[in-house]
């Protein structure tokens, strides 16, 4: 068949080879002859000379298909040290670096299909395919392979401001791939957050070497609720601007069939008149304080908060002003109730403070009933306070005998550090999620502060399985955090799960909406797939269509003719197809980044 220069199998036999083969000979046989011919040698090796020159001719496009169908192996895989890392980043450190490959254009799509009209094991090998090598590979080899050059695949910083999403099966390399991005963060001196429900140990180590070895050890903490003794401590209801995010983060926490479920409504209200009585006193809410005014009642916090708010307005008169209300009040219950008496009817008239009046509500409202509508509010309270947890969410900074480091969000991002959030759920997935939802809520509110400041600072967050601990607060910091200098690595196994954590399609829509770059390694779920070629442009590939025919005279059969014939044809297609996404290896992905560029790309594994 003869190939159109636009129309190129690279996959059919290698008539080239035999070619530049079968004129070697010639020249060879030429050259013997011309030793045992009585004839003159010069005509030999004109005759040998010219076979050579046709070899020649013929030898460029032989090694061409002998490259190209010989890439479609797959290659061994990749190991990079961190020095190594360096060195590739050496003038690129506006870039991030996402391994070897190559940008997916048009002539890729059509490779792939000329390759699925053809016998692989032909075009391979019958023996590459049954090799050890190969029986130990995951996937599909030969769609990377498809183009024998790779290159160093480079994504602005600036680009990665608009978010990344990265979709990928278990195994299929998303933890390798972080170690590379949070390496290179590390390696800028950015802050970064690394949320990991499952607690990765090699994810964490990995972490923590680089830090080591790029000389910020000390700006190195972690996290982990199964590993208290050597954890930090770390208060996530230490930031914030408004007394309300304390009591949003928490009652967001609860299973509710709609936004406007009572008990939701009740327990924000009353952690909030909480916050609200605890600030009074000039102290920072946290989840044992707040666990603890529910559960034996707000009588104390009553107290304690009038009487610092009385002294606040009449100073050390209070005393004095008191002392006809206090006759009886041999109970902490008694005593609160004549405070209340007190703010009622001597500093209310002048003096009302609308952050006290729900505190007072709740003291006043019925014990019974306030026990039916925190009933599913404690529960949640008590499991994240519970043991070994309960020191490390709320620190207590005048216990000097507990040395380990206590942190918040503002002073990691301050100081430049690196966090490693591990929650652990595989083992208690209920108290993982609701930490790694709070932990995302702080960072929110860490964000809304920055932003309003004015400034922005480089500020990286990796979440490893997010539909684990994805919230409403996400979607803002992926919504209105590029402002304040956010970057948000967001990683899943698929679309699906998104949906089903936030309760419904839109909400993942709206999550996906809020992100502009997604690097998707193998996935298996129909709708992950879609989701990311639906986007993709068409393309039109090309085929020959053969045609023959035979035609025969009525009256004279013997008179009869034929007819043979070829066209190139184009047809509309995808430029990637979604089922290739089920049949990459481990460690290989397509990246959608950059508003729209497409890439096919390998990982390496980064060693230590």
């Amino acid at each position: 068949m003869k190939e159109s220069p636009d129309y190129v199998n690279l996959w059919r036999p290698n008539y080239e080879a035999r070619a530049a083969g079968v004129w070697v000979m010639a020249a060879a046989v030429s050259g013997v002859v011309s030793q045992f011919s009585s004839m003159p040698v010069t005509p030999f090796l004109w005759m040998a000379g010219a076979c050579g020159g046709m070899a020649l001719a013929r030898l460029p496009g032989a090694i061409k298909l002998m490259i190209a169908q010989k890439s479609l192996k797959g290659s061994d895989l990749e190991f990079t040290k961190l020095e190594e890392l360096v060195e590739v980043l050496e003038g690129h450190e506006d870039e991030i670096w996402l391994g070897k490959g190559y940008f997916w254009e048009n002539r890729h799509a059509q490779r792939l299909f000329e390759l699925m009209k053809e016998d692989i094991s032909r075009v391979v090998g019958r023996e590459a395919l049954n090799s050890e090598r190969s029986k130990n590979k995951i996937g599909a080899t030969f769609i990377h392979g498809v183009e024998p050059k790779d290159e160093d695949q480079f994504q602005p910083i600036k680009h990665a401001e608009g978010h990344t999403l990265i979709t990928g099966t278990t195994g299929s390399g998303k933890t390798r791939l972080y170690d590379l991005l949070i390496t290179q963060s590390i390696y800028r001196n950015e802050t970064v957050f690394i949320i990991d429900p499952k607690g990765d140990h090699d994810l964490m180590e990995n972490a923590k070497r680089a830090c080591e070895a790029l000389g910020h050890a000390e700006k190195f903490v972690h996290f982990h609720p199964a590993d208290p003794k050597n954890s930090a401590r770390i208060n996530f209801l230490e930031n914030f601007s408004n007394v309300t995010e304390i009591a949003s983060r928490i009652a967001g926490l609860m299973a509710t069939e709609s936004s406007s479920d009572p008990f939701t409504a009740f327990g924000f209200q009353s952690l909030n008149s909480l916050a609200q009585g605890i600030c009074v006193i000039d102290q920072k809410p946290t989840l044992m304080s707040l666990r603890r005014y529910l559960e034996s009642g707000p009588e104390q916090l009553v107290c304690s908060a009038l009487e610092a708010y009385s002294k606040s307005v009449y100073g050390d008169d209070v005393e004095s002003m008191t002392s006809g209300y206090f006759d009886k009040a041999n109970t902490v219950g008694r005593k609160a109730g004549a405070w209340v008496r007190f703010y009622r009817e001597k500093v209310c008239p002048e003096h009302a403070n609308p952050d006290l009046e729900g505190l007072l509500s709740l003291f006043e409202h019925d014990k019974a009933h306030f026990g039916k509508m925190v009933a599913s509010l404690i529960p949640i309270l008590t499991m994240l306070t519970a043991g070994e947890l309960g020191p490390l969410l709320s620190p207590d900074t005048s216990d000097h005998h507990d040395l380990r480091p206590i942190v918040n969000s503002r002073q990691i991002v301050e100081n430049g550090m690196v966090c490693y959030l591990g929650l652990d759920s595989l083992s208690n997935n209920i108290v993982g999620s609701a930490v790694g939802s709070m932990a995302l809520a702080d960072l929110a509110s860490v964000a809304g502060h920055i932003y309003n400041s004015g400034q922005k600072m480089n500020i990286s967050v990796y979440v490893d399985e997010a539909a684990e601990v994805i919230n409403d607060q996400c979607i803002q910091l992926l919504n209105k955090g590029r402002g304040a200098g956010f970057k948000m690595f967001i990683a899943t196994q698929t679309i699906a799960d998104f949906a089903a954590r936030l309760g419904s399609k839109e909400k993942a829509t709206q999550v996906m909406g809020n992100i502009n770059n997604h690097i998707t390694l193998r996935v298996t779920d129909t709708e992950t797939q879609t989701y990311f070629t639906d986007n993709l442009p068409k393309t039109r590939l090309r085929y020959v269509m053969k045609t023959q025919g035979m035609s025969s005279h009525s009256n004279d059969p013997v008179l009869y003719g034929g007819n043979q014939g070829e066209r190139l044809m184009e047809e509309e297609a995808d430029i990637f197809s979604p089922q290739w996404l089920s049949m990459l290896p481990n460690l290989e992905y397509v990246a959608k980044v950059s508003g729209g560029r497409l890439v096919k790309g390998r990982l390496p594994i980064l060693t230590a």
